[in-house]
């Protein structure tokens, strides 16, 4: 089936590099002045690495250069037809006592870089669900992964005993999750970093969007799709619900409309190509990834993450586009997000280093509680978008990788099941205790809120 035409974006490690001032789409000016005047020193060293004229022709596949050494570009775009049968053998299931949950690489779905071009890129990713839940009808949910990540930040793995799964843990418990990885990530085509723009990469998100609806992946017709972005990819989300309106549900992690000054100014990124574990890619200039030793500072709050997970994020780091992370600021002060018509649900650790505290115009985003932050979100909103917040007590950036992490499962089940809707599956693993829907809190857990004034 073809892909329809839209448009779309990016997340909030775009903030950080807000300095990026090589491309201003949309720019708030008196906002990104602001912005300049706080990172100047910055601007001239990152603005050399997105030079144009530095950036590579041709596709990248990190995963192959890794482990083959220099990519030859023979590599194939395989048609949905072809990626779906060959997809392959489901990996480790749910724990005992809950649904069995299978997840399953999706290969080279392929995507085109804009509307009425050839589909020249491919999309991979994982797919996890119970074998009940890939059936028509079902809603699933597309998952995007934010800077220097891709898909395997919503299913990391087991680390200290522990697992850390959102795919896995949203699947066992009624979801099914497609996780992927974004162009110029994982083992996703990687074109020159300055095509790799919010709005590009809402368009791949796009047609995964209409693949999903269409039965080109798995072979099943979902009949609604919610959108989960985190941080960068969070800001994706909004590009891509704001354009192209043919989703029916907006999970925002790890991003809300504010900044803090500490993040931009943190100075955590450098060009991919000075970093060993990418200098033999054959990456373009324009790839940027996070100097050693940084992602704690930026990405975690103690006590709240096991030490062991810090060491595994730093050795499984990904790239990202600077293209992409300049065209992303502007969208994530902008009011655009009030053209999204459906229900929106934003979750955030309470000590989120990029987004709780105070901002460069001098104001101090509150995420003490899930109500003040939906209340002051909701001004970004439309009356459709019925914002509600959730707060990850004492949880950084990566809610994903915090020890609470099952917190960030239940809200998300809980929302989707109140504000989206689900069929109903027998077996499927429910929550209980601390972790429950409250009824008088709009069937949501106890750590969230609607920002809406308490009746009388």
């Amino acid at each position: 089936m073809p892909f329809l035409p839209v448009v779309s974006d990016a997340q909030t490690g775009v903030r950080l590099l807000g300095y990026l001032e090589t491309k201003k789409p949309r720019i708030n000016t008196e906002y990104f002045g602001l912005v300049a005047r706080i990172a100047s020193s910055l601007f001239f060293c990152i603005f050399l690495f997105t030079i144009p004229g530095l950036a590579q022709s041709h596709n990248t596949n990190i995963a192959y250069v890794l482990s083959h050494g220099k990519f030859d570009g023979s590599q194939d775009v395989k048609s949905p037809d072809q990626a779906n049968s060959e997809n392959g053998s489901p990996s480790n299931s749910a724990s005992a006592g809950e649904d069995a949950v299978t997840c399953t690489q999706i290969l080279g779905v392929p995507v085109a870089l804009e509307p009425g071009q050839p589909a020249n890129y491919a999309v991979s990713g994982e797919l996890c669900a119970t074998q009940d839940e890939l059936s028509a009808g079902t809603t699933v949910q597309l998952l995007i992964h934010g800077a220097t990540y891709n898909h395997d930040y919503w299913d990391f793995g087991t680390v200290d005993r522990t697992r850390y799964s959102y795919a896995r843990d949203v699947a066992a418990h009624g979801f099914p999750a497609l996780a992927i990885d974004l162009p110029g990530a994982g083992n996703s085509s990687h074109p020159s970093s300055g095509l790799l723009t919010v709005q590009a990469e809402a368009f791949f998100v796009h047609q995964v969007v209409q693949a999903l609806r269409n039965g080109s992946i798995a072979g099943v017709e979902f009949a609604k799709v919610i959108l989960v972005g985190h941080s960068l990819g969070s800001v994706v989300v909004w590009e891509e619900a704001v354009n192209y309106s043919d989703v029916d549900g907006v999970i925002v992690t790890g991003a809300a409309h504010s900044i803090t000054t500490r993040f931009l100014t943190s100075n955590a990124f450098y060009p991919a190509l000075k970093d060993p574990k990418f200098a033999p890619s054959g990456l373009d200039s324009g790839y940027l990834t996070t100097v050693p030793g940084s992602r704690f500072r930026i990405f975690f709050a103690a006590p709240d993450v096991d030490p062991a997970v810090i060491g595994e994020d730093e050795e499984r780091k990904d790239v990202v586009s600077g293209a992409e992370l300049s065209s992303g600021l502007p969208i994530v002060t902008s009011t655009a997000t009030a053209a999204i018509k459906v229900p929106v649900l934003t979750i955030l650790g309470s000590d989120d280093l990029t987004t709780c505290g105070l901002n460069p115009q001098g104001i101090a985003f509150d995420c003490s509680t899930g109500a003040a932050i939906a209340t002051q979100d909701a001004p970004f909103y439309s009356p459709e978008a019925k914002i509600h917040a959730c707060v990850i007590p004492g949880s950084g950036h990566d809610i994903s990788l915090a020890v609470n992490h099952e917190l960030q499962v239940a809200d998300a089940v809980a929302w989707a099941n109140a504000f989206v809707g689900q069929r109903d599956f027998a077996g499927r693993a429910s929550f209980a205790g601390g972790t429950r829907g409250l009824s008088w809190n709009d069937g949501l857990p106890w750590n969230c809120g609607s920002g809406a004034a308490p009746a009388e």
